[in-house]
């Protein structure tokens, strides 16, 4: 039995028609109108019609700015000639989607005649790629942050200053770990680590510095406001060691006020314990 022999632009139809490309192919014309698509999402408004041929992006995009936005890339395109890739959000039925775009220009006899595109479906890449990024700058046994993410924001920067520096410290944890072995000390470290996250919500970053040293990072902090944090940080202590007797943090600060190296202000109230 002979088995029929399909041309590409046949095996392509079929394809469109049956929407089994994994990726939204499209052209446009030299006014930046859609002249080709292979699928319509309900990414865009389509109209009664349920079409989007001979329509701009600045028709069809809820969002204006975005509309005016891929517009502006297509004219861009074809003046230029130089490809353009980027990735979007959108909201599909309540859900947020993630789609990637590349546009590049189609010639003909040396001249550019539109634009071609493809838009592929990259929600779940991208949804990875955040959690990936999350993971890379958190703490697994904490929760706080890590080295890393302390590395990537630079707290110097002028916007930050003055900035406060609170190096924390969990006392006796060696003790904790020999008596009631390294789950209770693993614990204390948690409840350490809960205390200051809770001081630092939303003012700066909690940063577990390593084994039992912690970092807080207040970003525009003056010092009689580190010097309130300092204190708040024995207040919440306090409370913790109702339920956790054994917490103690030993705890010193000192404040940024400029971006040179040697600008730290001298500790507030040195050798500051909360012990």
């Amino acid at each position: 039995m002979n088995k029929k022999t399909y041309s590409v632009q046949e095996l392509l139809m079929f394809a469109y028609k049956h929407n089994t490309i994994p990726a939204i192919l499209f052209a446009k014309d030299r006014e930046c109108r859609y002249i080709y698509t292979s699928e319509i999402e309900d990414a865009v408004d389509s109209g009664e019609e349920n079409s989007i041929l001979g329509k701009t992006d600045m028709e069809i995009q809820f969002d204006p700015e975005l509309g005016k936005l891929y517009y502006e890339q297509d004219k861009e395109i074809m003046r230029t000639g130089e490809p353009v890739h980027c990735y979007s959000e959108f909201y599909v039925n309540g859900k947020k989607s993630v789609r990637e775009i590349a546009k590049n220009p189609v010639y003909k006899d040396g001249e550019i005649i539109g634009v071609c595109g493809v838009v592929s479906d990259v929600t779940e890449l991208m949804g990875l790629k955040e959690k990936f990024e999350r993971l890379s700058i958190l703490d697994q046994k904490t929760g706080s942050y890590n080295r890393h993410y302390f590395n990537q924001h630079h707290f110097e920067k002028e916007e930050c200053l003055p900035c406060a520096y609170f190096m924390c410290d969990c006392n006796d944890l060696k003790k904790i770990n020999d008596r009631y072995g390294h789950e209770m000390g693993d614990q204390y470290i948690q409840v350490v680590s809960d205390v200051l996250r809770f001081v630092a919500f939303e003012k700066g970053a909690c940063i577990r510095w390593g084994g039992d040293e912690f970092l807080l990072v207040i970003p525009n902090c003056a010092e009689e406001t580190a010097v309130a944090l300092m204190e708040r940080i024995e207040q919440v202590k306090q409370q913790k060691q109702e339920t956790f007797p054994a917490l103690d943090i030993a705890v010193g600060c000192c404040v940024r006020t400029s971006q040179k190296r040697k600008s730290f202000r001298r500790p507030i109230r040195p050798c500051t314990w909360t012990r």
